[in-house]
């Protein structure tokens, strides 16, 4: 059994058209099943007039009211559900909607559209009762529908295909019921569409970080529209920035960086159509930044996870796992490189420490650079963090050595630890020690300073061995690691005694002595036993000395760094680690003269085809006096021409040398002790040189004298510096010769006097350069006369009366002269003319050595 109970949901409001159909439900279950009651503004139906609109079904369930009228039928309905054991009941509300047409879309609308394209045209009316609609043109006649050009839809839509330019103008939708009309206008305009002149290129433009380069984007669109252009990179507008700069025509792309990269649209929009052009920038650059979850952390592990980076057109090398702490602020540590880059996620471990704040960061790393860099870099928001909890010390503290520096102390040093590794506050280091006895026990005490290093224990005996231990304590205890037992010493002191027995063994050389002494024993040391110190000085310079260390377990030393001719003294010492004992009984000694080094700076020098000139300086060891210097040459045909100077000669000329041979030339020093290291440079004679004959000429011929002028021209090897000039003459009855004073260059000119007036000579003229000499042909030259001299005088003084007849007798007498001399120079030719034909042969010679001579010395060719 039940009470009346609403199986889904009591009645609901209705608001229907007129002259429509409604229903309302009241499905209300019950056991017995309920009756149901329908009422009206709180009349039941049946007292109502009887209307057949009204029908009950289901058992009067279901209320159907047909043709609803305003005025009947709105109002609220009751439905009541009852049997034996009660009811329910509800109210709904019918509003019966009576009213004109209106548009539920604006009711004058202007449609562009591209030509070819589709139109659809709706007219969403509301009426009630439904309204009736017509599609009429602008001469209101119905539209025409044409199979394939247009449609007209149930819900009073007009669709128009493949527009054109005959399709415009407008289109009218009326609509009417019993209450009133209304009406839509439609007014369609048809464009041509618009298309690209110009797109941007290339379809994949790839740049470097901070280069610059443009885009050109143009368009043509129907003339009665006007266009305009948007640029879009991966769907967002651009805007005017430091790195785009948009021009009508053109996108201008300035220093940009990787993350420009991506699609670049160009946009060309009008009011009926939107044409889009696209390319793909590359731009090389750091890559992005990795995306990075939140870090896992747990007592002592951190995970960082993080997905692949765009790589900015450069491969992604490697991604770096970078971390600092609060002990190192902004000191960033690799911790991990990943290497395989060849997957979309990455996750590490991280081994953590207690007590310490971590931030972690994820670097991508490729040929241009980090992704952390300024332009694209990591945000703190980026970061990951950890923070771990304080516990023991881990570890101890390294380098723990125990080493006095005072006889009577032991110094205790350590490195102490890093803040990363102390765990917890208060670092402190348990320091214990005892001496290695089995003896003594073990004493210890506390360091409370965190950064402490060393600590010093007095009042010890000097240099005996220790066992020490440091081991961490901080705030939550001592370290969980057992420290490990050291070895150390206290304090050195002075070494009671120098090695007995210091003296020279053997004087090898003139610089090297062997020096002996007798051991000592390790107990009079005092300390570490290291060895000995020998320290010798000069006799002149005492306050200078030098020193050489030598091994604990010799007992001899050679030196070899002694100068020659010099008084050395030398004592030894013992030494441990830190101090060394008073010095033995000095040894003096003397240093004898040795052989020379070799000599400094030898110079040698081709002078001639036969001369060789050697310079050097004195050897920077002369070790002793130098007694000379020996000089030796040797030609290719190994034969070897010796000899020797004395010591203040630094220089040799050699001038018995063969033309054109290579010479080994060598010098030594010698002293008493000995000869020094040869120094041996090469050199080569030059070519020998063809001679001349020499060309001379004769002037200011006098009564005793006449002037011999020689010549040589540019070409002559006479020109070379060292040649001389002189004359041999003879009279034609004798046969003695005589030679004038050597002349040279640059004097050219020769007098000979006390002649003999009247008198016939031979001259010859001789030119020669050192070993060589050539001589000229025979030249006649006769000295005037004095009668002719003093004739001329005598006539020349002669009365004027006489005057025209004496010129008449000179000119005779000139006439005759000039055929005289005429007649003697053609003679005079005929005699030089050999001699020409010889200078000439010579020239040819001469500049066939001295294209020889270049051709050797320099290697080139005229």
């Amino acid at each position: 059994m039940a009470a009346p109970f609403w199986e889904f949901e009591p009645p609901r409001d209705i608001s229907l058209p007129e002259e429509s159909t409604g229903e309302l439900e009241c499905l209300a279950g019950g056991q017995p099943t309920p009756i149901i009651t329908w009422s009206m503004n709180g009349k039941f139906l049946h007292e109502l007039a009887e209307d057949s609109r009204r029908v009950l079904l289901d058992h009067g369930r279901i209320l159907r009211v047909r043709s609803l009228n305003h005025d009947l039928d709105t109002g609220v309905y009751q439905c009541n559900a009852s049997n034996p054991l009660g009811y329910v009941f509800a109210n709904a509300f019918v509003h019966v909607r009576a009213h004109a047409p209106f548009f539920r879309m604006p009711a004058a609308r202007h449609w562009k559209v591209v030509l070819h394209s589709t139109v659809i045209l709706d007219c969403d009316v509301d009426a009630a009762p439904e309204a009736i609609v017509r599609w009429v043109d602008a001469d209101d006649r119905p539209l025409q529908v044409v199979e394939g050009k247009n449609k007209l839809f149930p819900n009073h839509t007009f669709m128009i295909y493949d527009v054109n330019s005959a399709d415009e103008g407008l289109y009218y939708c009326n609509v009417s019921n019993k209450y009133g009309i209304n009406r839509a206008t439609n007014r369609l305009q048809v464009f041509k569409p618009t298309y690209f002149v110009r797109i941007p290129t290339p379809k994949r433009l790839i740049l470097e970080a901070g280069e610059t380069a443009e885009v050109f984007c143009e368009a043509v669109a129907d003339p009665r529209l006007p266009i305009k252009y948007q640029w879009t990179i991966n769907g967002k507008v651009l805007t005017e920035s430091k790195y785009y700069e948009i021009l009508p025509d053109r996108l201008r792309f300035r220093s940009v960086r990787g993350r420009h990269s991506g699609i670049i649209d160009c946009a060309a929009i009008t009011d009926v159509d939107v044409k889009l052009a696209s390319m793909q920038l590359i731009v090389k650059d750091v890559p992005a930044h990795p995306v990075v979850e939140a870090a896992h952390c747990s007592e002592r592990k951190a995970t960082i996870k993080w997905v692949a980076a765009s790589d900015h057109g450069d491969s992604i090398k490697k991604y770096i796992v970078e971390m600092f702490t609060d002990f190192k602020k902004n000191e960033w540590e690799v911790i991990n490189e990943e290497v395989n880059v060849n997957k979309e996620n990455f996750e590490v471990d991280i081994t953590l420490t207690p007590w310490v704040n971590y931030t972690f960061r994820v670097v991508a790393v490729n040929s241009h650079g980090r992704s952390d860099m300024k332009i694209d870099g990591q945000s703190k928001e980026d970061w990951l963090t950890c923070q771990t909890r304080p516990s023991f010390p881990y570890t101890n503290p390294t380098g723990v050595k125990g080493e006095g520096t005072e006889p009577d102390n032991l110094v205790i040093s350590w490195k102490p630890l890093d803040r990363y590794y102390w765990n917890a506050p208060n670092m402190q280091y348990l320091v214990r020690y005892k001496l290695d006895e089995p003896i003594h026990g073990w004493t210890e005490f506390l360091v409370e300073d965190s950064l402490a290093n060393f600590t010093i224990i007095r009042d010890q005996p000097t240099f005996r061995k220790y066992l020490i231990q440091v081991q961490s304590v901080n705030s939550v205890g001592p370290s969980i690691v057992e420290p490990e037992i050291h070895r150390g010493w206290s304090g050195e002191d002075v070494p009671d005694e120098a090695p007995r027995d210091f003296r020279i063994d053997t004087q090898i050389n003139f610089t090297t002595i062997n020096f002996t002494w007798n051991p000592v024993h390790e107990n009079i040391v005092n300390g570490h036993f290291v060895g000995y110190e020998i320290e010798y000085w000069k006799a002149e310079n005492t306050v200078r000395k030098y020193s050489i260390k030598i091994p604990a377990n010799s007992t001899y030393k050679i030196i070899n760094s002694f100068h020659a001719v010099t008084n050395y003294s030398a004592h030894i010492r013992t030494r441990n680690k830190r101090l060394r004992s008073a010095p033995s009984l000095p040894v003096s000694f003397a240093m004898p003269e040795g052989p020379p080094g070799k000599v400094h700076n030898l110079r040698v020098y081709s002078v001639g085809s036969t001369a060789i000139l050697l310079q050097w300086d004195a050897p920077l060891q002369p070790n002793g006096r130098i007694r000379g210097y020996f000089i030796s040459f040797q030609n290719d045909k190994n034969e070897t021409e010796e000899t020797y100077v004395i010591h203040r000669q630094k220089y040799y000329l050699h001038e018995k040398s063969e033309p054109d041979t290579g010479y080994k030339v060598t010098v030594w020093a010698e002293t008493r002790a000995g000869e020094g290291p040869t120094t041996l440079r090469p050199v080569r004679t030059w070519p020998p040189r063809i001679p001349d004959a020499p060309t001379f000429r004769v002037k200011n011929i006098s009564l005793d004298s006449f002037v011999v002028e020689w010549l040589p021209n540019n070409h002559s090897v006479w020109k070379m510096p060292g040649a001389a000039f002189f004359v041999n003459y003879t009279a034609e009855s004798s046969n003695t010769w005589h030679q004038s004073e050597i002349i040279y260059l640059p004097n050219t000119e020769i007098l000979l006097r006390n002649l003999k007036e009247d008198q016939k000579y031979f001259i010859q003229g001789i030119a020669k350069d050192g070993p060589r000499q050539c001589e000229s042909v025979f030249l006649p030259i006769k000295t005037l006369n004095r009668d002719y001299a003093n004739r001329l005088k005598e006539d020349s003084l002669r009365s004027a009366a006489w005057f025209i007849a004496v010129l008449g007798v000179l000119g005779i007498g000139l006439f005759t002269i000039c055929l005289t001399f005429c007649c003697g120079n053609k003679n005079r030719q005929d005699k030089f003319a050999v001699r020409r034909k010889e200078i000439e042969i010579g020239h040819q010679q001469d500049n066939e050595e001295e294209k020889q001579f270049l051709e050797y010395q320099y290697g080139f060719k005229n």
